[in-house]
């Protein structure tokens, strides 16, 4: 299993210089995020996708996935194939697309049933590029908040061209079981983002008193061994994504992107949070 970082808080790096923190910070790998203000973007993709990756390869950091924005849920846009098409060319097997949002007094299932069918022309642009589209799950009202609502938007499809992202932290948000909820995905489960998330304390007379935030690994609800060694009971092989996401209240989380919110510590919490997983999968 390989530790990656998503690059959504480092855009002001160059392919070169991310691909040196990722070393130093004890990282196998990177998740590029392919969105305005980063180096690779949809303007230049077709060529800098695969210059960045070609950089990474010689500095021996690897690149299985890309992070469109959170907003690219239309397969028919412009851009879709573009993204699918260079990153085929740049050999990155995976696309983690957007989200599909929930609003209140909307029909579940009609917002179901219309996510499902823009992800079906998702999965026949992956199928005819070679590259599987990847669903990451988000707490709040997104379709596939866990992994029960995950498998509501990702059963039927052909697991060569979807796959189910989960995420630790926000299972915890969503009070999820670790072994049930992977259960439910096993056979689509492509990748895992390693968050922590736990209900904490709101200001003062905020009702109700209590709401989600995001900490660095070990410091939430996540059962960090019983994850990982659920994970290893099931052969997972896939990377595990580290998302710097620390100090997050309910106010940024439920934004869902907020890339531009730095967290503090970034050149310190992502390395201890590299070195936390590798300690616990050497003693498991």
């Amino acid at each position: 299993m390989e530790i990656i970082l998503n690059s959504k808080f480092f855009a002001e790096l160059s392919p070169a210089q991310l691909g040196e923190k990722m070393k130093s910070f004890g990282y196998d790998g990177v998740d590029v995020c392919v969105r305005p203000g980063h180096p690779v973007h949809f303007g230049n993709l077709t060529t800098a996708l695969p210059e960045a990756v070609a950089v990474w390869r010689d500095q021996g950091v690897s690149c299985p996935m890309v992070s469109a924005p959170v907003d690219f849920t239309e397969p028919h846009a412009a851009d879709a194939e573009s993204l699918y098409a260079a990153s085929a060319a740049a050999g990155v097997p995976m696309i983690k697309i957007g989200y599909w949002r929930f609003v209140d007094g909307d029909d579940y299932w009609q917002v179901l049933e219309r996510a499902r069918n823009q992800l079906k022309d998702f999965a026949m642009l992956g199928e005819k590029h070679g590259v599987k589209t990847c669903c990451h799950m988000h707490s709040g009202q997104c379709i596939g908040s866990n992994c029960a609502g995950l498998m509501h938007l990702i059963q039927g499809f052909d697991p060569l061209w979807v796959g189910a992202y989960a995420d630790f932290g926000h299972m915890a948000l969503d009070g999820e079981d670790i072994a049930m909820g992977l259960a439910m995905i096993r056979d689509y489960l492509c990748v895992v983002g390693m968050k922590d998330g736990f209900q904490a304390p709101r200001p003062p007379g905020q009702e109700p008193p209590y709401g989600p935030k995001f900490g660095q690994l070990g410091a939430g609800s996540v059962d960090w061994r019983r994850a990982l060694q659920t994970l290893a009971a099931m052969n997972f092989d896939g990377p595990m994504c580290v998302h710097t996401e620390y100090e997050f209240d309910e106010a940024i989380i439920r934004e869902v992107g907020y890339a531009d919110q730095k967290p503090p510590d970034l050149e310190t919490i992502p390395k201890e949070d590299a070195a936390y997983l590798r300690r616990l999968l050497a003693q498991l």
